[in-house]
């Protein structure tokens, strides 16, 4: 039975990569990848934010579709991205067991636990909004 996804909603908030810094489109790909590593890493990027689109993705960096889907499949086997069961083509950071710490269990600072939660948020409100859209400006 095929999967039901809705429209990926356009208030979904996503991280910002810094794009490549060299212009060649095979180091490009490798970049994205490092990228996502090391955001992780360094915790600039927490369980739950959004990856851009694929076609954000390919605009920044300079590389051609087939190579975002290479990325991003090298990342899901690494389990550092997950498909959103809710919204078509929309991935999310999950920094799960590969990532050092132990599956499930809390981040260890504050700043980190509120970005979950604003994600978490954002996700939430998104989802409101696909199903009561808000009512028009009164004239």
């Amino acid at each position: 039975m095929p999967e039901n996804r809705y429209a990926r909603p356009a208030r979904l908030k996503a991280v910002h990569l810094s794009g490549p810094t060299t212009g060649d489109p095979e180091q490009s790909c490798e970049e994205l990848v490092d990228h996502i590593r090391d955001g992780l890493a360094k915790r600039r990027y927490v369980l739950a934010d959004i990856l851009p689109t694929v076609p954000e993705i390919r605009d920044r960096y300079g590389v051609p579709e087939e190579d975002v889907h290479l990325a991003i499949r090298e990342l899901r086997r690494a389990e550092l991205l997950q498909l959103h069961d809710e919204y078509e083509d929309t991935y999310f950071l999950d920094p799960g067991p590969g990532s050092g710490r132990p599956a499930g269990g809390p981040p260890d600072d504050l700043a980190v636990r509120v970005r979950k939660l604003e994600a978490l948020y954002r996700d939430l409100a998104a989802r409101v909004e696909a199903i009561e859209p808000p009512p028009p400006p009164s004239a």
